[in-house]
C-alpha cells in the first residue's frame, strides 16, 4: 500500500469521530489535514490524526450538549414521581419487615416508612410540595447513620438503616431519593387535581409493591440468638444463649434486588422502543439509571465470576462508567427525538 493511501485511510478514520449531522465538517478538517501532511511530509501525521479525532469528539460533545439541554427535563422529573416514590416505599418496606421485632417503633423507621408513605400519598394526588417534604424527610433520616445520628452499626462498621445483599442499600437509596424530592418540585404549581377515580388508581398502583412486598415477607422468621461456650474449673462446659446479633444482611433484600433489576431493565428497553413518541419516560429511565449506577454494578459483580481486585480500589467506580454511558445515551435518544 503506498504512503498516500495509508494517509487518506487514516485521515479518513479519524474524521468518523465526528457525529453523523456533522459529517460534512469533518470531511472540511480532514481535507484540511491531509494538505498539511502534503506540504510538510509524513511526519505531521502524527500530529494531525489526533487533532482530527479532538476535533470530532469536541464536536460530538457539542451535538450531545445541544440534545440533553433540548430534551424535556420537567417532564421526565414529573414523571418520575409515582413510579419512584412508590420503589422507595418498597425499598424500606423489605428493610423493615425482616428485622424490626420490637414495638413501639423506632423514630428512624417511623421516619422512613412514614416519610415514604406521604410521598406516595401525595405523588398519586399530585400534591407537589406534600411530595417533596415526605422525600426529604425519608432522605434526611436515610442519611443520618452517616453523620452519627442513628441507625446503628450492621457490619464491618457500616451504619446504616438497611444493608443489603453485599451492598449498603441505605446508602443506595440517597441519591434516587434526591431525585425524587427533584421529580416533586417539578410537577406543576396548579395543576388540576386528578379526578377521584384517577387518584384511587394512582394511589392503589403506587402502594401495590409494598403491599405484596408486606405479604410475602410476613410472618417475618425470628432472629437466632448467639450462644457461647462457658468453661469452668472442675465443670462441664455450658452453653449460654445470648441476645440476637443484628442481621450482617436481610436476606429478602436478594429478593428486592433481583425484582428492582428486572424492572429497571423492563423500563430502559420499553423506553428506549418508544423513545420517540414518549421522549420524557426515556428521559426518566436514563435519571434513575445514573442515580443507581455505581450499586447497580457493585451487585451486578457479584453475581458474575470476577476477579477478587475487581472489587477493591477504583475499579467498581471504573465499571459504573458503563451503565452510565448506556444512561448519556438514553437520554440524548430522548433529546433528539424531543427536537425532531
Amino acid at each position: 500500500m503506498s504512503r498516500r493511501r495509508v494517509t487518506d485511510a487514516l485521515t479518513a478514520l479519524a474524521a468518523r469521530s465526528f457525529p453523523r449531522s456533522r459529517r460534512a465538517d469533518g470531511r472540511v478538517v480532514r481535507d484540511c489535514a491531509r494538505e498539511a501532511i502534503d506540504a510538510s511530509g509524513p511526519r505531521v501525521l502524527a500530529r494531525e490524526g489526533p487533532a482530527l479525532v479532538g476535533a470530532g469528539l469536541r464536536a460530538r460533545a457539542g451535538v450531545a450538549a445541544t440534545e440533553l439541554s433540548q430534551a424535556p427535563w420537567r417532564d421526565a422529573l414529573a414523571a418520575l414521581t409515582l413510579p419512584l416514590a412508590a420503589a422507595m416505599l418498597t425499598l424500606w418496606t423489605f428493610g423493615f419487615v425482616p428485622r424490626y421485632d420490637h414495638w413501639p417503633l423506632g423514630v428512624g423507621w417511623v421516619l422512613l416508612l412514614g416519610g415514604s408513605l406521604v410521598a406516595v400519598i401525595a405523588a398519586a394526588l399530585r400534591w407537589r410540595w406534600l411530595t417533596a417534604i415526605g422525600a426529604a424527610v425519608t432522605f434526611v433520616t436515610a442519611a443520618s447513620p452517616y453523620a452519627g445520628l442513628g441507625g446503628g452499626v450492621v457490619r464491618a462498621d457500616t451504619p446504616s438503616f438497611f444493608y443489603g445483599y453485599g451492598v449498603d442499600l441505605g446508602a443506595a437509596s440517597l441519591l434516587p431519593t434526591l431525585l425524587l424530592v427533584a421529580a416533586a418540585l417539578s410537577l406543576p404549581r396548579s395543576a388540576a387535581r386528578p379526578i377521584r377515580l384517577v387518584a384511587g388508581a394512582r394511589l392503589a398502583l403506587g402502594l401495590l409493591p409494598a403491599t405484596v412486598a408486606v405479604l410475602g415477607l410476613l410472618p417475618a422468621p425470628e432472629r437466632e440468638p448467639t450462644y457461647m461456650h462457658l468453661y469452668r474449673p472442675g465443670h462441664e462446659p455450658t452453653v449460654i444463649a445470648g441476645s440476637a446479633d443484628p442481621w450482617p444482611w436481610i436476606a429478602p433484600s436478594r429478593t428486592f434486588l433481583v425484582i428492582f433489576g428486572i424492572a429497571l431493565a423492563a423500563a430502559m428497553i420499553v423506553t428506549w422502543t418508544r423513545a420517540r413518541i414518549h421522549p420524557a419516560a426515556a428521559l426518566a429511565s436514563g435519571l434513575v439509571l445514573v442515580s443507581v449506577a455505581y450499586p447497580l454494578v457493585w451487585v451486578s459483580i457479584q453475581y458474575v465470576p470476577v476477579p477478587y481486585w475487581v472489587y477493591n480500589g477504583p475499579h467498581p467506580w471504573l465499571l459504573a462508567i458503563l451503565p452510565l454511558l448506556l444512561a448519556v445515551t438514553l437520554m440524548r435518544r430522548a433529546g433528539r427525538m424531543q427536537h425532531g
